[in-house]
């Protein structure tokens, strides 16, 4: 049984860190102004410590350094354990359960493969899969819905459409 799992931005901080050691302070100002990483999510610099704090008890991550910071404090390093480097290729490789879901989760998973040079094409792939069978029981809904049911019904089967068809696009990019 798994008692701890992590967070969107818990993955996308090891993510980060995993590509490559990091303190807190980098990983803060690189999700801030990293264009594709700051379009994703914009996380306050208390945020990523809290997540540091947790991958860390979670024994994902682990400290490998200090060195001096700009203002005379010591900055931590962290580094992925063999757990947390794990986790990150299952995290980047496994599709979300729900459309909700696409526009953070989704898209980090997305951002961060790109950044380490994989191809989206087979996550986009599995993920239209997922989604197509959505949008048939969304459809579904539409025809049986009335009133305000009906609108959102419509509303959530046209929503997974045009991400399906974005994944579609995807995969022919």
């Amino acid at each position: 049984m798994r008692l701890y799992s992590p967070s969107v931005l818990d993955h996308l901080v090891l993510s980060l860190i995993d590509e490559q050691p990091a303190h807190g302070f980098a990983i803060a100002k690189l999700l801030n102004t990293d264009e594709s990483l700051a379009a994703v999510m914009r996380v306050r610099r208390p945020l990523v410590y809290r997540s540091l704090k947790t991958l860390n008890d979670a024994e994902l991550i682990r400290a490998s350094k200090t060195e001096a910071g700009d203002q005379g404090s010591e900055r931590t390093v962290y580094r992925t354990t063999a757990r947390g480097s794990r986790e990150v290729t299952e995290w980047l490789d496994d599709v979300v359960a729900h459309p909700r879901d696409a526009r953070i989760e989704l898209l980090a998973k997305f951002v961060c493969r790109s950044r380490r040079g994989l191809s989206n094409i087979e996550l986009a792939r599995h993920q239209r899969e997922v989604f197509e069978n959505i949008a048939r029981q969304f459809d579904e809904g539409v025809d049986s819905a009335t009133g305000a049911a009906r609108l959102v019904a419509m509303w959530r089967h046209e929503s997974v459409s045009s991400m399906i068809a974005l994944l579609a696009r995807i995969e022919r990019d």
